[in-house]
């Protein structure tokens, strides 16, 4: 063997040393945008903006595995744990942009359809006209912010107390969360979020914060079947519920509202808030039993820190 083959050999060995658990997963699924970016240029929107974000992306994850030397209390540390939850919007906003890859139309007339057979209504249309509520609305719309806490607030918490499942989390999450990306491509759904200029007024505090946040992240839809909101939510509850039994009550009460005012504030139809329920179900037992094959390989960081605890 040569010295560039040992050299690189001697690199792969230390980035497979110092690499968590998603960081796998965050790779693979970056190189799958990439290669759609490429293989489709001309037919995406912004195609040279994504690619660039997904370059950034993996340059930035390299980058921090290489300076990872497993201290739990570095400004790094934390920076590379967090990695895979921080870039779930950019690349959720990416996948929804590109949803008329394969077909130019939404699939949201079936998914009108298939919620008028169950409950002979959309529930949207439904909910908030029944409330009429100022106060509600902006609950609702709280509880929807709720979101972004959840993927956040139980992965530190549990980290904190340096308990290893929380590697497992967000291994789970994301796992499912690319799944989902990619079948936002194949299947694309806008939900009523169209709907809302009729149903809301402009709010005082969430109802506001909420159209910011989706007008600076460019989601106008394609993203709605299965809602991510709703599987994240379960997900993250059910991890929380058997790891961290301090926030069972707090991830609780925001995943109920959640799955709530996913429909109250028509961001989704109640069935993409079913199908996310059932998503979310799902990858929390099939996240465990893939992450099971990661936990097994020795020299694990996660496994380092449970070890020195």
């Amino acid at each position: 063997m040569d010295l560039s083959s040992e050299s690189a050999t001697s690199i792969y060995e230390r980035y497979k040393k110092s690499a968590f658990p998603a960081d796998g997963l965050l790779l693979t699924f970056t190189f799958i945008l990439l290669l759609i970016g490429i293989l489709n240029y001309s037919r995406l929107g912004q195609p040279f903006v994504w690619i660039s974000t997904d370059c950034g992306i993996i340059i930035i994850l390299l980058m921090l595995i290489n300076r990872e030397n497993n201290s739990a209390t570095g400004m790094y540390y934390w920076l590379h744990f967090l990695w895979p939850i921080i870039t779930l919007g950019f690349l959720y906003a990416q996948c929804t942009a590109w949803d008329n890859l394969i077909f130019t139309d939404t699939f949201d007339p079936l998914l009108k359809k298939w919620e008028v057979g169950l409950f002979g209504t959309t529930l949207n249309r439904f909910l908030a006209p029944a409330v009429s509520s100022l106060l509600v609305d902006e609950l609702m719309h709280a509880f929807y912010f709720s979101y972004y806490l959840m993927l956040f607030a139980p992965a530190i918490w549990m980290l904190w107390r340096k308990q290893t499942q929380a590697f497992e989390m967000i291994f789970s999450l994301v796992l499912m969360m690319y799944l989902h990306f990619l079948f936002f491509i194949i299947f694309p759904g806008d939900g009523p979020i169209g709907e809302r200029g009729d149903l809301f007024g402009h709010g005082v505090v969430f109802i506001p914060l909420m159209d910011f946040i989706y007008k600076v992240g460019d989601q106008g839809g394609g993203g709605a079947f299965p809602s991510t909101h709703v599987s994240s939510a379960v997900l993250i509850f059910l991890y929380a519920f058997k790891y961290a039994p301090k926030l069972r009550l707090p991830t609780g009460i925001c995943c109920t509202g959640i799955i709530i005012a996913t429909v109250y504030c028509s961001y989704h139809y109640s069935i993409d808030a079913i199908a996310g329920f059932i998503t979310g179900t799902i990858f929390y037992f099939l996240g465990q039993s893939v992450y099971v094959r990661w936990r097994d390989r020795p020299a694990r960081p996660g496994l380092a820190m449970q070890q020195s605890a």
